[in-house]
């Protein structure tokens, strides 16, 4: 027997554990796992700033990205329903690394769709030229 099958075997009888326990208990273990969904996205700093200037109905902003991102999650109806946290920029790059978790309240399949439409609205172009990707 191999090793991925041992470890399905393992998973497959916690599961079924799981699975007889009662609602209460599902309920909260639903909640530790959503704790440790997490997603990574590239976002572009000037898209975010478009957006949040179509939004806002603004020609000019601060230019404080959190700000800016606030503001688009907002419009998106999505910012009650996530939480973020912001790595630091590397220098040279239009591209933020955004830490996305879902709260207590979302499920996974509503968090990865949130992800999914953020990514659309103000994610990083991946078909950059090859010298702006040489210096990210």
């Amino acid at each position: 027997m191999s090793m991925s099958s041992i470890d399905m075997v393992r998973r497959s009888v916690t599961s079924a554990s799981k699975s007889s326990a009662n609602k209460s208990s599902a309920s909260k273990s639903w909640a530790a796992d959503s704790r440790n969904l997490r997603q990574t996205l590239a976002l572009s700093e000037i898209r975010t700033y478009d957006a949040a200037c179509e939004t806002l109905c603004a020609y000019k902003l601060t230019g404080n990205f959190p700000t800016e991102l606030e503001i688009v999650l907002k419009d998106l109806c999505v910012l009650d329903k996530v939480t973020f946290d912001i790595k630091p920029k590397s220098p040279l790059s239009d591209c933020r690394h955004v830490e996305f978790r879902p709260t207590d309240k979302v499920h996974r399949d509503r968090f990865i769709e949130i992800i999914r439409t953020v990514e659309k609205r103000v994610g990083a172009n991946s078909t950059q030229p090859w010298w702006v990707r040489l210096f990210q």
